[in-house]
């Protein structure tokens, strides 16, 4: 009976970790699934996507990424690291920025900032030189990936293609500014 209640002990500590670590997290998703995701979504040509192996940054091992036949409505990116640890040291780079936006008032809108994902539906205002951009999407830290998605206008229709893509993606939306 000691060696049953035991066992029981450690599946329910091991289900209660699984469930811990499982919601709200990104799912991991490789790079030719992301290709074939923004492809059908966003409704572009597999010659319009970008691949790159090069990077600045020496632990990058492919980089996907898309923006929009006229540059300014969409940015997207998929950012493969060569493991974990350096993807979540890339992502916390991003939280820390938009962290430092959020408590120097540079942003209008909401933006939430989680262990694995950052969403955002803002104007956001530089310090450095006073521009202001819109974004509405996230950045997301799944595994060895770090995702990007993001319209860069504040027009709805925009909003909604790339909620569609975060579904698909299986990533959280933003709460969108009323």
């Amino acid at each position: 009976m000691k060696k049953f209640k035991g066992i029981v002990a450690v599946l329910l500590v091991a289900t209660m970790v699984f469930g811990m670590t499982a919601c709200g997290g990104v799912k991991e998703m490789s790079a030719k699934d992301f290709k074939a995701t923004i492809k059908d979504v966003l409704d572009c040509d597999k010659d319009e996507i970008d691949e790159s192996e090069d990077s600045y940054d020496d632990s990058v091992e492919s980089i996907i990424s898309y923006e929009g036949e006229d540059y300014d409505k969409y940015t997207v990116s998929c950012t493969e690291y060569e493991d974990e640890e350096a993807a979540k040291y890339n992502f916390d780079y991003y939280a820390a920025r938009y962290g430092f936006y959020k408590s120097h008032d540079g942003i209008d809108g909401k933006v939430k900032i989680t262990k694995s994902y950052i969403t955002i539906d803002a104007e956001l205002t530089s310090s450095y030189d006073g521009d202001s951009v819109d974004r509405y999407g996230g950045i997301y830290l799944a595994g060895s990936t770090v995702i990007t998605v993001f319209a860069k206008t504040g027009k709805d229709k925009d909003k909604d293609v790339i909620d569609d893509l975060l579904k698909e993606l299986g990533c959280p939306k933003p709460s969108r500014v009323s």
